[in-house]
């Protein structure tokens, strides 16, 4: 398993496009991290109302570069999963281990590493630009519990991608499937369900359990259209298993000749 995990992790170092995708959401993180509380502080004012201008910040500058850090990981993965089925090397891969499960498994638990390692990136610069560009910040329960549950959550995505793409058998496919669920499919359908007075059902989307893990873990934030913790970490870890799996079976099964 060991050399399996390196030769996944040689191939992804060998393309450029593992330090392409972290670029933008660490550029995000530094940005809003820098911004947010003044604007934050500035907005309070104005409307002459109470806010907690710390949770806010922290929820603003740490949860939203995380969120857009999502979209990049799950590219990530989708492109890792799937490079194989695009340059044609995935049967010499599967030819020359004893099974399948062995290369997936490692493909996997590479792509979550180095998602992981995104997270890590972009809150270490969101958290540095706020020590460094505004005053008052401080060390929260809240901010430790976005970041453990941005690194998670980071993970999960990557997963996502590269099950979805393991499904389909096509990076292309998959990078596709997952931004257009991220960014429009999910929230149309949410639309649709709250129409018809099903929103409930929307809480239970992928994207929609995502965020209520990432904002409502912080103690001190309860937002009611998203899922509450902890049912929303279960609810994405269902859609994890899910689509992992039907990945990991598709490929088992798979004609590679």
């Amino acid at each position: 398993m060991t050399t399996l995990a390196q030769a996944e992790i040689k191939k992804i170092l060998s393309l450029r496009y593992w330090w392409a995708l972290a670029v933008a959401p660490v550029v995000v993180a530094l940005v809003t991290a820098s911004f947010t509380r003044p604007v934050v502080e500035a907005l309070a004012e104005r409307a002459d109302a109470v806010v907690d201008v710390n949770l806010v910040s922290t929820a603003v500058a740490v949860g939203g570069p995380t969120a857009v850090a999502l979209v990049f990981v799950a590219l990530f993965g989708a492109n890792a999963a799937g490079n194989e089925f695009t340059y044609s090397t995935i049967t010499t891969t599967f030819l020359t281990t004893r099974g399948r499960d062995a290369v997936i498994a490692a493909k996997l638990g590479v792509v979550a590493a180095f998602a992981v390692g995104y997270a890590l990136a972009v809150q270490v610069v969101a958290v540095g630009a706020m020590l460094l560009f505004t005053r008052d910040f401080s060390f929260t329960t809240d901010l430790f519990a976005m970041c453990g549950v941005g690194i998670v959550t980071c993970a999960l995505w990557a997963l996502i991608g590269a099950g979805v793409t393991l499904l389909a058998g096509s990076h292309m496919i998959g990078a596709l499937s997952v931004i257009g669920w991220f960014v429009f499919g999910e929230w149309i359908l949410r639309a649709l369900a709250f129409a018809v007075g099903a929103d409930g059902i929307g809480r239970a989307l992928p994207v929609s359990a995502t965020l209520g893990v990432l904002v409502n873990a912080a103690p001190s934030i309860d937002v009611d259209w998203l899922s509450s913790w902890p049912s929303a970490a279960m609810i994405l870890a269902a859609w994890v298993v899910a689509l992992v799996g039907a990945g990991w079976l598709r490929t088992r099964m798979r004609d590679i000749t």
